[in-house]
């Protein structure tokens, strides 16, 4: 598993995170699949907001690419750096997150990140007070339950940010109607060469919730 994150990461540490071609007019690049989720990495490369660039969230991109490979998921991230989807409120890597739950009649997003945490929380769930989830509130339940089956301390942070509306989970579900949800991970936690170990877990609570989702939610419909 670490050879393969380490290769999937090259791509967006090319340029120190500014990604394979800082001058290319591609936004994004997306995965297609067979399982009607879609896995986002929109800050998997530097980002711009405003006059300042923020940095990437490393190895959420990788991540991300691995999950699609294992589960036969869609995916979508930022490969180059452009404008910050979270933040913008006319955005193209946002445009093709919806398009793409529209034309594949996707059932499920997850928003993939990191931050630094100031305890070892590993997940922390953001679901805007689980407006996001349109009622599905078992699904942060399952969630809790895979980090306890896999020693992965998750957390859901009920504080919504102050520009919510412009945020991807919240677009996708008020347009598109889906549950979303944002999975931000303790960056501490997230280096694939020094916490293999925990890297391994939070996989393995993502692949086999998505597991659980497809199989009780989509394959009935």
């Amino acid at each position: 598993m670490k050879e393969e994150i380490l290769g999937l990461e090259a791509d967006f540490a090319n340029n120190e995170y500014f990604g394979t071609n800082v001058w290319t007019e591609e936004k994004y690049r997306v995965l297609s699949g067979n399982v009607p989720v879609l896995l986002s990495a929109p800050h998997a490369v530097n980002q711009i907001r405003g006059d300042d660039v923020r940095d990437a969230e490393k190895y959420t991109g990788s991540l991300v690419r691995y999950l699609c490979n294992a589960t036969s998921s869609y995916g979508i991230f930022q490969l180059f750096t452009h404008a910050d989807p979270n933040t913008d409120q006319e955005n193209d890597y946002k445009n093709a997150v919806i398009n793409l739950i529209n034309s594949y009649d996707l059932k499920l997003l997850i928003d993939v990140h990191s931050s630094t945490f100031k305890d070892d929380t590993v997940l922390d769930i953001v679901t805007n007070q689980r407006e996001t989830l349109l009622g599905m509130n078992n699904l942060y339940d399952k969630l809790m339950e895979l980090g306890i089956k896999y020693n992965v301390k998750v957390d859901e942070q009920n504080v919504p940010n102050k520009e919510k509306e412009n945020e991807i989970i919240t677009v996708s579900s008020l347009l598109c109607n889906i549950p979303s949800i944002r999975i931000v991970i303790n960056n501490k936690m997230l280096d694939v060469q020094s916490n293999l170990q925990i890297f391994a877990g939070i996989i393995k609570v993502i692949e086999e919730f998505i597991l659980y989702f497809n199989n009780s939610y989509c394959k009935l419909s």
